[in-house]
């Protein structure tokens, strides 16, 4: 399909470049603005200083001769030929005033304005204030008098700075004006742009979140461009994505079913090593679930759960049999080899990436709540909570179960003895909760073996 040049991202873009642009151009104008008005100042100071050299340099011989009229002409022919001057005064090195426009002011002192702040100061002790008090807009130039290397007056000249900054004034508003109008409208054209191009980007979006909620409305296209063309697309996607997770659900399903009756089937394996222990690892998962379901997990934990426990003997796979099938108690080597199986089992589901979230369930199923367990002797909150789960489980499964050198204990029995351990080997909030299950139950099928 052939895309308009007048409806193709490519022209939006560019649209909205130019008015990118346009507002750079604004700002560029203001900085101009700013650096022209600094240029001004500087210039219009610099002329100040020069004046007030100039009649610095003047003054000396009228001063010298008492020849007042003399400085009375030098000031006067300075403020004539500057409109922008609004005084000149002539003092003595004691701030005596001996020529001044203001001729009213002749021998009286020159005090600066009240409020002053130094603009700039030369080497040969030129200085130039800016006069702060309200309404008035002057620079005051300062410039020493000096004969043979000695002081003997003043110069101060005001300059008036009210055209110049009426002058700025003016500019700033047109050029503000002018800003404000781009601005305004560079805003209505990103509006209108941003309303073509996030529209479509929001059907989009809006695809996306229904199909990842499994929904198949198909998309609508608004434009015939780019943005056009990739919603199209993604309906061809969504319908092609819909179908390969409907197989994929029952392929899923079906491989769930597998793995689990793979893990059965293992743990009936483990078990089938000792006639005595044949069933041990589906009760404690029976058992597991239930104390899961009375703590209120939830249903994804509760079948990690169920897997966990149909693995925690697989390190047995490593015990040799005449440890695993001894008929009576265990001497200490062999109970130290026995207590290895927990990290064999650990070992074992190492190797393969799905079966290492089940780890910490094996590996510490025989920690203690007190930290007196093993392998790691973790204690209270930090053994994992599936591990803890299977510890009470095994355990009661343990004594319920026959061995030739035992008789299995009655329920009664085995529950008594779970509540005499909680705080010491199990858990007393797991404790509470199994017994929670037994009082729930109708009936409880007698287990058959034992867990070392």
């Amino acid at each position: 399909m052939v895309i308009s040049l007048f409806t193709s991202l490519r022209f939006k873009i560019s649209v909205f470049i130019v008015v990118l642009l346009l507002l750079t151009a604004s700002i560029f104008s203001i900085l101009t603005l700013q650096t022209m008005n600094r240029n001004i100042t500087e210039e219009v100071i610099k002329r100040a200083e020069s004046l007030c050299k100039s009649t610095a340099a003047l003054a000396p011989y009228s001063m010298l001769a008492n020849d007042v009229l003399g400085l009375d002409n030098i000031v006067s022919k300075v403020r004539e030929a500057n409109r922008d001057v609004e005084y000149v005064a002539v003092t003595d090195a004691g701030m005596k005033v001996l020529a001044h426009t203001d001729v009213s002011r002749r021998d009286s002192l020159f005090h600066l304005a009240s409020a002053t702040s130094i603009l700039r100061e030369k080497m040969d002790n030129t200085l130039v204030y800016e006069l702060n008090a309200p309404a008035v807009n002057l620079f005051e130039v300062y410039t020493p008098i000096v004969f043979n290397n000695r002081q003997i007056g003043n110069v101060i000249l005001g300059i008036n700075t009210s055209v110049l900054i009426h002058a700025q004034a003016e500019t700033r508003r047109r050029i503000m004006a002018g800003l404000g109008i781009t601005l305004f409208l560079g805003i209505g054209c990103v509006i209108v742009l941003s309303s073509l191009l996030t529209r479509p980007i929001k059907e989009l979006s809006l695809g996306v979140n229904e199909l990842k909620r499994g929904r198949k409305s198909k998309l609508r296209i608004y434009a015939h461009d780019e943005l056009g063309s990739l919603t199209e697309s993604f309906n061809h996607m969504a319908e092609m994505i819909t179908r390969q997770q409907d197989q994929l659900s029952i392929s899923a399903q079906e491989l769930e079913e597998a793995y689990v009756s793979t893990v059965k089937v293992l743990a009936a394996a483990i078990d089938a090593r000792d006639p005595y222990t044949l069933g041990h690892s589906t009760r404690v998962s029976q058992l597991s679930v239930k104390i899961g379901e009375a703590l209120g997990l939830p249903h994804r934990e509760l079948e990690d759960l169920e897997v966990a426990s149909l693995f925690h003997d697989v390190g047995k796979l490593k015990t040799p049999d005449y440890v695993l099938l001894k008929d009576g108690s265990l001497n200490p080597l062999e109970h130290r080899e026995m207590s290895e199986h927990s990290e064999h089992g650990a070992a074992i589901l190492s190797r393969a990436k799905s079966l290492q979230k089940y780890i910490p369930a094996v590996r510490h199923h025989h920690e203690w709540f007190n930290g007196e367990g093993y392998p790691d002797g973790l204690r209270a909150e930090d053994i994992p909570l599936h591990a803890a789960i299977i510890t009470v489980a095994d355990s009661y499964d343990a004594m319920t179960s026959s061995r030739p050198y035992k008789l299995p204990r009655a329920p009664e029995e085995a529950l008594r003895e779970l509540n005499r351990y909680a705080g010491k080997q199990f858990d007393p909030r797991i404790v509470e909760a199994f017994c929670r299950v037994l009082a729930t139950e109708a009936a409880l099928k007698e287990p058959v073996s034992n867990d070392r």
